[in-house]
């Protein structure tokens, strides 16, 4: 007979070879995500291709805004399909949605369709992407709970986030090619624009599709006592009320959030302001900014993973937040060609968006942990108001006003984690 309360560090039924085959899956799972990263990460492709549309700061900054405000769809999942039975569905269905809404941008540009059109379906595209996105990472992350204990989840971050990365410096090479004449990998399609973005996003849709024989490889241990519709009710209101007084949960979901909005919204600007620090030469070097963001992402990757192995789960989020702030420092200091490397830096410190929902997972319980991803995916919703804020900032008072006003926020949410948040969370129920 199993123990009632297992140890935290080793609270995962299947055995070593099974929890090693899920590590394997989820680090399969991002290497194909990250390989679609031009497309997949709603942000620095959609706001250039838009700005190349003709419009202003505002509105390329949309696709962001709307991907973030739609990452609270999952709660609505995650409160009436709670059964650990659909998360493999939960997985695949939204990939194929996915993929259909991304071959659709790739058709609208074939179609030479007018500019404003092109635009609304790229908007649309960040809308999709912000639901299927949210319900597929909040689903991973209860596959990852209840398929991988908790002393061997530094080594599956390690890994997925290591290795990952590498696959979207591919990706990235694939469009610089696509968009320059003198790429740094030295091949180049000489695609001019918009059938360079025709391309891109026609590759992308295939790639999504791929990812459903990964999802559908996970081994997902099944509990006996799945909730049943008249407890339902019950439990909804009960997971609240623990998540919104529990402190490590609630504060870990402000940190968050305040780290979303600094670090992560404000990428676009970043990439916008390359034409004033690099002039014309920063036409081409989107890929470059895709290639440093990932490969400084890969190389952290792997020493965040080996570090939560060796500290604790705040840790990691200091560090992180970290990253960002020095990126930041580096966007507002740093001229000429040397800039692209607030790319990386950036880039390492959005390793943020695992290490978040790690600490928010090892706070929950195994019946939660998928509400309680949804729960945080609704604060990071709000961060599409962020997204649109600097690019009101920008517009009226300058780029560099918006990355000040991003420092500060940053700033803030670290002095809240080393104050408030505990070093080794628990799940409520475990004390």
């Amino acid at each position: 007979m199993s123990e009632p309360n297992p140890p935290t560090d080793d609270d995962c039924p299947l055995s070593p070879a099974r929890q090693a085959r899920n590590i394997f899956c989820f680090a399969g799972f991002w290497c194909l995500f990250y390989l679609a990263a031009p497309v997949s990460y709603v942000g620095l492709t959609h706001a250039n291709l838009l700005k190349a549309l003709g419009n202003s700061d505002t509105v390329a900054n949309l696709p962001h805004a709307v991907y973030q405000w739609l990452t609270a769809v999952p709660i609505i999942v995650a409160w009436f399909l709670p059964q650990p039975k659909m998360l493999k569905p939960l997985l695949v269905f939204p990939l194929i949605v996915m993929a259909t809404m991304t071959g659709a941008v790739a058709l609208a540009i074939w179609l030479k369709l007018s500019p404003s059109v092109v635009t609304i379906v790229v908007i649309t595209h960040g809308a999709v992407l912000g639901m299927s996105n949210g319900v597929m990472l909040t689903t991973l992350w209860e596959v990852l709970r209840r398929g991988v204990s908790t002393s061997r989840r530094g080594h599956a971050l390690g890994v997925a986030f290591g290795v990952g990365p590498l696959f979207a410096c591919v990706g990235s090479l694939a469009q610089q090619a696509l968009f320059s004449t003198n790429p740094i990998a030295g091949l180049s399609l000489g695609l001019a624009f918009p059938q360079n973005y025709l391309v891109l996003f026609a590759a992308a849709a295939p790639l999504m599709l791929l990812e459903t024989f990964i999802a559908a490889s996970f081994v997902v241990p099944l509990p006996t006592d799945e909730p049943t519709g008249e407890s339902r009710l019950t439990e909804i209101l009960g997971g609240l009320r623990d998540f919104f007084t529990y402190r490590p949960l609630i504060f870990g979901a402000i940190g968050y959030f305040l780290v979303y909005s600094g670090g992560n919204a404000i990428f676009d600007n970043v990439s916008l302001h390359a034409k004033d620090v690099l002039g014309e030469e920063s036409a081409s070097s989107m890929g470059t900014q895709q290639f440093l963001r990932f490969g400084f992402k890969a190389v952290a990757g792997f020493g965040l993973g080996w570090l939560l192995t060796r500290t604790n789960s705040k840790t990691l989020l200091l560090t992180t937040t970290t990253i960002l702030l020095i990126g930041m420092c580096w966007v507002l200091n740093v001229t000429g060609p040397w800039y692209l490397i607030s790319f990386g830096l950036l880039g390492a410190g959005e390793l943020f968006g695992a290490y978040f929902p790690n600490y928010i997972a090892t706070s929950s319980s195994k019946s939660q942990v998928r509400a309680n991803m949804a729960y945080l995916s609704l604060l990071g919703s709000l961060v599409g108001f962020a997204s649109v804020l600097f690019g009101v900032i920008s517009d009226r008072w300058g780029r560099i006003a918006s990355f000040h006003t991003a420092t500060g926020i940053l700033l803030a949410a670290m002095l809240l984690m080393a104050i408030v948040l505990p070093a080794r969370p628990a799940p409520q129920d475990a004390k």
